[in-house]
């Protein structure tokens, strides 16, 4: 996508006849944008002389392959060299002034060199070094405008442009997620991170960037599927965003990080800054709260912290469902079996839990992406110590997410 109103457009493999439908390459570069912009003369009539001049004028200094670029090259022909000096006879260049001002420009940027007087030859690299400027600059812009849609103000110079191979952990607050590039099927997220940069991931497809709202604490991760292959996605740390954290009632992303063995690396800026100042408070509420206690210049927090949190904020989930459903709340037991039907999927502090009627009660046991495709139908798996269900319909075991 480009700052550029534009249209996209899918064509059917075959023809009429049902033969497979077959176009010159050098036509869909070209061709097609030409026949668009004839049909288009023909129905609203010629483009005013100064408005292609004003056109053409944003063109000239501009860092992405334009139309510009495309006439240039065509005014190279066979022989690569363009030549601007004005001829006596031949006919009149009207945007002369513009071809030699991108020229010149091109040879600033090393893309263009000159070979004689008011002669130019455009290198081979240009077209595709413009385009990549052009698509870093839109990419700053879809950052720019993805935080001030938040009310978060970052600089560029901390702008993160990681590829589908990056390396490296990215942990932070999802700012923006969308399509990257709709004919491929690919998307991108835009992610304040924890260490004060602003990152811009691209991912594989869509369901890739994950499904949690603007605010959420998500990961990206790489893992093997299946099949061995190598995948990336954003997997969500928590849906629930870090100011709601500080007085949620159950265990949440702040709190595991501030008992982790090995926390995430905060940064002193950024989103990193603002996750240091929230753990802060969330410890102050837990003091509050019986669950945390001040020892000299640390904090030291109750034991079994989360177990507590959690199971808090679970029972009273199942008192509220208990009341709706009128069915009784089943704990899972390690090693027990767990059948029934999926219902419903809530998203809470302490995570998402599945709701799994039985008829008799229900349980509220850990959500898991498996588990979305059977929402209506009966499932069972086996209840694990930390308190998963090893489900039994067919996924293999893989690195989680």
């Amino acid at each position: 996508n480009t700052d550029n109103p534009h249209v996209h457009v899918i064509l059917r493999g075959r023809a009429d006849d049902g033969r497979d439908l077959v176009i010159s390459r050098d036509y869909i570069r070209e061709g097609l944008r030409d026949r668009a912009q004839d049909l288009i003369t023909r129905e609203l009539g010629p483009r005013h002389d100064h408005e292609i001049r004003r056109s053409l004028m944003r063109q000239v200094e501009a860092e992405r392959w334009t139309a510009l670029d495309r006439q240039l090259v065509r005014d190279a022909g066979k022989s690569g060299i363009i030549d601007m000096a004005p001829g006596i006879d031949g006919p009149r260049d009207d945007y002369l002034p513009q071809k030699v001002g991108r020229l010149r420009h091109l040879e600033r940027l090393g893309l263009a060199d000159q070979v004689g007087q008011a002669q130019w030859v455009i290198r081979p690299e240009a077209e595709t070094v413009l385009r990549d400027l052009g698509e870093r600059g839109d990419i700053v812009k879809r950052m720019h405008r993805a935080l001030s849609g938040q009310g978060i103000d970052r600089g560029v110079s901390d702008y993160v442009f990681a590829s589908k191979k990056a390396d490296g952990p990215i942990l932070g607050r999802l700012v923006e997620r969308g399509h990257d590039d709709e004919l491929k099927g690919t998307a991108y997220a835009v992610i304040d991170g924890v260490d004060g940069r602003t990152h811009h991931i691209r991912l594989p497809s869509f369901d890739a960037a994950g499904d949690s709202a603007p605010g959420s604490i998500v990961e990206l991760r790489r893992y093997e599927d299946a099949r061995g292959e190598r995948r990336t996605a954003l997997a969500v740390r928590s849906d629930v965003d870090i100011r709601a954290q500080v007085t949620a009632g159950g265990a949440t992303w702040l709190d595991r990080q501030a008992v982790a063995r090995d926390p995430a690396a905060l940064s002193e800026a950024g989103f990193g800054i603002e996750v240091r100042r929230a753990m802060k408070r969330r410890a102050e509420h837990l003091i509050e709260e019986g669950l945390a206690e001040r020892q000299g210049g640390r904090v030291v927090f109750a034991r079994r912290l989360l177990d507590r949190l959690r199971e808090r904020e679970i029972g009273d989930v199942a008192e509220r469902l208990s009341h709706e459903t009128g069915l009784p709340f089943d704990r899972t037991v390690n090693g027990e079996n767990v059948a029934g039907t999926y219902r419903r999927r809530f998203v809470l502090s302490s995570g998402r839990f599945a709701m799994i009627d039985d008829g008799l009660g229900f349980k509220l046991v850990p959500w898991t992406p498996s588990l979305e495709r059977h929402l209506g139908q009966h499932v069972s798996g086996v209840a694990r110590g930390d308190g998963g269900v090893d489900w039994s319909f067919g996924r293999k075991r893989g690195l989680g997410l």
